[in-house]
């Protein structure tokens, strides 16, 4: 697994610094010059647009300016690729179903991590609501009961906001919820996508219980554009062993519980 997970941070880390030098890029091209299928490179590319680093266009992608450095993506880690981790987002996910009772409403937000939440939640007596249009693709057969915030489409992530979403969400309560982010440090959360800061805040402000953050390691501490909001409305962060141990104490002298997955 390991020469596995080194190919792919080289595959992505040279995709990367082609992207940083041309600034747009084609994915016929990427996959010639890398020796690889064309279904991988726009794999590559879909990861690298849920974290806000490329913007994808038919047949390419154009490299987000905002997003300019290796340590900052989180590849300078440990040696393996965290950008788009599935492995360890599933993990942190799994993790985080088990915060959940029966019964429960449950607010989960758009982001990736999130999202792999609804497998795990799938066969428990819940109504999950969501603001994720790619809950769509769920199987219907699913026990739990899942509702669509409703919303206009931000195409860039697939997910609802505007006021329908926020009216959705402002009508009811939930017991949980959980959010992914694009960064978090001492000062609170937030993401690279403007839109959907207010549906963001909507949900922490209207459920009752535990508001936790789910998140890979590398977002922890860093710092994007639009801000969602303080630490007081986060009551548990969950992440994994690579996050910044200074942000990490930070937080949890804010009255954060910080709960770190191992890898596995």
């Amino acid at each position: 697994m390991k020469t596995s997970l080194g190919i792919v941070y080289k595959r992505r880390e040279n995709i990367l610094n082609i992207l940083k030098e041309q600034k747009t890029v084609m994915v016929s091209e990427l996959a010639t010059l890398l020796k690889v299928s064309e279904i991988t490179i726009r794999r590559d590319l879909h990861l690298f647009e849920e974290d806000g680093i490329v913007k994808r266009f038919y047949g390419g992608a154009k490299f987000v300016e905002s997003q300019s450095t290796t340590e900052e993506l989180g590849y300078a880690r440990s040696g393996q690729d965290k950008v788009g981790n599935v492995y360890i987002k599933d993990r942190i996910a799994q993790y985080a179903s088990d915060l959940v009772c029966e019964n429960d409403t449950i607010f989960v937000n758009s982001g990736s991590t999130a999202f792999l939440l609804l497998k795990y939640l799938s066969d428990k007596n819940v109504t999950i609501i969501t603001n994720n249009g790619k809950a769509l693709n769920q199987n219907h057969a699913m026990i739990a009961d899942l509702v669509l915030s409703g919303g206009e489409i931000y195409k860039e992530k697939q997910s609802l906001v505007g006021d329908f979403a926020i009216s959705t969400f402002s009508k009811v309560t939930g017991n949980i919820c959980f959010l992914g982010v694009g960064g978090i440090d001492e000062k609170g959360i937030t993401t690279f996508a403007l839109p959907e800061t207010a549906v963001n805040r909507t949900i922490l402000e209207r459920t009752l219980g535990s508001r936790v953050v789910i998140t890979e390691g590398y977002k922890v501490g860093r710092k994007n554009n639009f801000v969602t909001s303080g630490l007081s409305l986060i009551t548990h962060l969950i992440t994994d062993a690579t996050a910044c141990k200074k942000t990490l104490k930070k937080l949890e002298e804010a009255g954060v519980e910080v709960i770190i997955i191992d890898h596995v």
